[in-house]
């Protein structure tokens, strides 16, 4: 071997280590052509050092390597290519045309398969790996779920699984649930951004914290400040369904709509263009055994993904369980309120009474704070019902328990604590607002029109008044409380009824 030939040898060499190592640096496409351009270099270096004829048969390896790069097409280009280079030093040779391309088609064919069906096992692969993640999504969501029936709580989790990278990863959802009373769509819960810079913002957040889809659901968010613009927004839209809109259609067909291109026409999706910036969304109705419950809204508002048919097949599965798990959380609250609240008053029962006056109580002498309370009854209300009938006394007490809710502050709490006798708690309530909160019961009760009041011996239907705070008195237990309240009330009947009395005897009570 010759020093020209050692030479040669040892630059293809040097230079396939250095083509080599820049081509990883590379996408696959710029690979291959790196590859493919090496592979004609080193035919050119051996051609120098031989003649052009000995080395035709090398550009076999060019168009096998073209093939394995680019299938039958590249192997088929490469191989009209070779047999050009090759021509333009030795002449047109026909047979090495026609066994370029016998090679071409034979070794394409095979690259062609075997591309294709790497092709259809990634696809699978890609598609199962998709579904194992959906799976595990919806497990951890059915055991989230399953710890709560607090609608908030609820419909937290199914936001937070609908929008958590490490669940099914849409930028933004939203939960508009349908009113029983009334025929429209109330916006009532939404997580995710109010543009693409704020969403930005939080999928740095989120990266930084490396948190799972259990340890977003687990964190105990609030409420009121979850994406706080978002959801005062959302929660001041009413959708009438007497409108025909797209959550309309949706909710009455029972079938998700992915909507591209917001149709100004439609009142629903210019609302969510002019409110939320959306270009694009998809609408899933949440359906149970044929009861409407609401509508899930997701979008990409921040990466201005296209929300695929696949997308949404991978959502309906969460949102029938929602549905479910929606309706049987509003199945709970109102069994709870039967439980907590009076059937004929509608007002808070006895039981919702020793449960509050013991929690307020409490935390009333650990902070300090006071707290009142107001005991009133009817009087002569056993006169009534003898003169009128039990009938026609149960619809006073309906009337009544609607004037004493009138007349109530936002944070007072009215109890029926029994046949005709009433009582509210008044949280962080002086004795003189107390006071004056009585009297504006007492007063909406005497000047009120009740039927048959004229039968009663003053001619009127009244209440009598007893209100204790603990604002200059120390009260050992509530049950200390109620009887000092209780006392001011029979003072109040004992001064000739339709009063409002004060406790101010004892200054302690065991």
């Amino acid at each position: 071997m010759d020093l020209l030939h050692i030479i040669l040898l040892f630059s293809s060499f040097i230079f396939g280590i250095m083509a080599n190592f820049f081509r990883f640096l590379v996408n696959d496409k710029w690979n291959k052509i790196i590859l493919i351009a090496l592979t004609l270099v080193i035919v050119k270096i051996h051609s120098i050092a031989l003649d052009f004829s000995s080395v035709s048969w090398t550009f076999f390896i060019v168009i096998f390597i073209t093939a394995y790069s680019f299938q039958l097409k590249g192997a088929v280009i490469s191989a009209l290519i070779s047999w050009l280079i090759v021509s333009a030093y030795i002449g047109m040779v026909p047979l090495l045309l026609a066994s370029y391309l016998i090679f071409a088609f034979f070794i394409g064919s095979v690259c062609q398969f075997y591309y294709n069906k790497k092709k259809e096992q990634q696809r699978w692969l890609s598609t199962l790996m998709k579904q194992s993640k959906q799976l595990d999504v919806f497990r951890e969501i059915s055991l989230a779920m399953q710890q709560t029936l607090q609608l908030d709580k609820l419909l937290q989790i199914i936001l937070i699984s609908v929008t958590a990278g490490h669940g099914l990863g849409f930028n933004r959802a939203m939960i508009f649930l349908k009113s029983p009373e009334k025929n429209q769509l109330n916006g009532i819960m939404g997580i995710g951004p109010m543009n693409a810079n704020e969403g930005f913002n939080t999928w740095e957040r989120l990266a930084k914290s490396n948190l799972k889809l259990l340890d977003l659901i687990k964190l105990n968010y609030d409420k009121d400040t979850i994406d706080p613009e978002l959801n005062a927004l959302l929660k001041s839209i009413s959708i009438d369904l007497k409108n025909e809109t797209i959550l309309e259609k949706s909710i009455q067909e029972g079938i998700p709509y992915n909507i591209e291109k917001i149709d100004q026409a439609d009142p629903s999706q210019k609302l969510f263009l002019d409110l939320f910036q959306m270009q694009a969304f998809a609408v899933i109705p949440l359906l149970n055994q044929g009861n409407q419950i609401g509508v899930l809204i997701i979008d990409n508002i921040v990466n201005n993904q296209p929300i695929t048919e696949d997308d949404i097949d991978s959502v309906i599965p969460l949102a029938n369980q929602a549905a479910i798990a929606i309706e049987h959380a509003n199945l709970y609250k109102q069994i709870e309120n039967m439980a907590l609240k009076d059937g004929l008053t509608g007002l808070l029962n006895h039981r919702s009474f020793e449960s509050y006056s013991k929690n307020l109580f409490a935390s009333a002498t650990t902070t300090k704070k006071t707290l009142s309370m107001i005991i009133f009854d009817i009087d002569s209300f056993k006169h009534f019902n003898d003169t009128n009938g039990h009938l026609l006394g149960n619809e006073v007490l309906i009337q009544l328990a609607l004037i004493i809710q009138q007349s109530l502050r936002g944070n007072d709490l009215a109890f029926r604590f029994g046949g005709e006798e009433f009582i509210v708690l008044l949280p962080n309530t002086s004795e003189e607002k107390a006071v004056i909160v009585g009297e504006r019961i007492r007063y909406n009760i005497e000047k009120a029109i009740f039927p048959n009041e004229e039968k009663q011996p003053k001619g009127t239907l009244t209440v009598s008044v007893g209100v204790a705070s603990t604002e200059k008195y120390e009260f050992k237990q509530v049950s200390s409380f109620i009887e000092a309240a209780d006392s001011a009330l029979y003072k109040a009947k004992n001064q000739g009824r339709n009063k409002v009395v004060l406790y101010k005897e004892e200054a302690s009570h065991e």
